[in-house]
């Protein structure tokens, strides 16, 4: 048998989540400030727009954050 564990391949979508989590519970933002814009995310992350949407999606479905159309994202609760 072999010592090396099989590689587990995840999402882009599933990584952004977790630096995102990461910053949230870290303190990056406070509760009820604006989150970076969907552009600046993208450059920080190295990710495409959609990618950046879909992760925001998941965090506003769990209730962490509020997308406001046309205002932006807040963060809801840590």
């Amino acid at each position: 048998m072999s010592d090396i564990s099989p590689l587990i391949k995840r999402s882009l979508v599933d990584q952004a989540l977790d630096q995102l989590r990461q910053r949230i519970n870290g303190g990056a933002w406070q509760v009820g400030e604006r989150l970076p814009t969907e552009p600046e995310l993208c450059a920080e992350l190295g990710i495409s727009r959609n990618t950046v949407r879909e992760a925001m999606r998941v965090l506003a479905f769990s209730g962490l954050i509020e997308i406001r159309q046309g205002d932006g994202s807040y963060l809801r609760a840590v």
